[in-house]
């Protein structure tokens, strides 16, 4: 799959197009797909079972086992568990590489 064009905003707030990088740059109903991929993908990065998908809105550890905000800010991939699921790179989506 192609990743779709995004309306972004420049240091001025002049509008400009770009392709989507981010989760939540997706159209609505492309965006649960995509979390179901990443979910996979960053259980397998960090080595955590995952219980759930990653919410749209919540951080990326509330999809994992025993996780916690303590926990994930003492893990390796801290950064990435701490990420909300909106903002999840598109990198992590196999189907958008």
């Amino acid at each position: 799959m192609h990743r779709p064009d995004y309306l972004a905003l420049d240091e001025q707030g002049r509008e400009y197009r770009r392709k989507a990088k981010l989760i939540g740059e997706l159209p609505v109903g492309a965006r649960a797909f995509a979390l179901i991929e990443a979910t996979a993908v960053i259980a397998t990065k960090t080595g955590l079972n995952p219980v759930k998908q990653i919410p749209f809105g919540s951080p990326v550890f509330t999809a994992f086992d025993g996780m916690n905000r303590p926990k994930a800010k003492h893990h390796a991939e801290s950064k990435l568990l701490l990420t909300h699921g909106d903002d999840v790179s598109l990198d992590y989506c196999p189907c958008y590489n």
